[in-house]
């Protein structure tokens, strides 16, 4: 058991840095979309319309290209925008999962910071398709309904939930620890 605590420990915290990484990179993006959007067509354009053309993070989705071909460059940003916002919502899903294992290595899962870590992650799961759904509104706002097609996936609202859902598990177990603690 303690050999998987530290490959997870390990795997967490490698993800959680990557997605801050991403989140950063997201944001360097946006800034490009407008410092140097020649560029920046030249360095993506053949990468967006080599694959279908559609941009994807977590679970915001836009078409980079228009009907003709063309990338986008508005809907690069709004891409920018979205990855500069989920990423890090994800990071911070990784980072409390490293948390919730190096807490409860040498002791109980069951304490009050574990609970608090849980309830965060679902409100960061619950978070992201929100996110992405408002974004895709905003992309389609912004660009025109015409000229842009955009997704949103739900997924993250159901574990979301489900993961609000163990947090009252883990409540209860906090308070039935400390029942038999008062026993003892």
């Amino acid at each position: 058991m303690e050999k998987m605590n530290k490959a997870a420990m390990a795997a967490t915290k490698i993800a959680e840095l990557l997605h801050w990484i991403g989140g950063a990179t997201m944001l360097g993006l946006f800034i490009c979309s407008f410092a140097a959007p020649d560029w920046l067509l030249e360095a993506l354009g053949s990468a967006i319309r080599g694959g279908d053309g559609t941009l994807k993070v977590y679970s915001f989705e836009i078409s980079g290209t228009d009907s003709s071909g063309t990338v986008m460059m508005s809907a690069v940003t709004m891409f920018a925008i979205a990855g500069a916002l989920l990423l890090p919502l994800m990071a911070m899903v990784f980072r409390n999962v490293y948390l919730i294992i190096k807490k409860s290595k040498n002791s109980t899962p069951f304490q009050k910071d574990n609970v608090r870590m849980v309830k965060e992650i679902g409100i960061f799961y619950v978070s992201m398709p929100l996110v992405g759904l408002t974004l895709s509104y905003i992309a389609k706002l912004v660009i025109g309904v015409d000229l842009v097609e955009t997704g949103a996936d739900l997924d993250g609202f159901m574990t979301g939930l489900v993961v609000l859902c163990l947090t009252q598990v883990f409540s209860r177990g906090l308070k039935l620890e400390e029942d038999v603690d008062g026993l003892l």
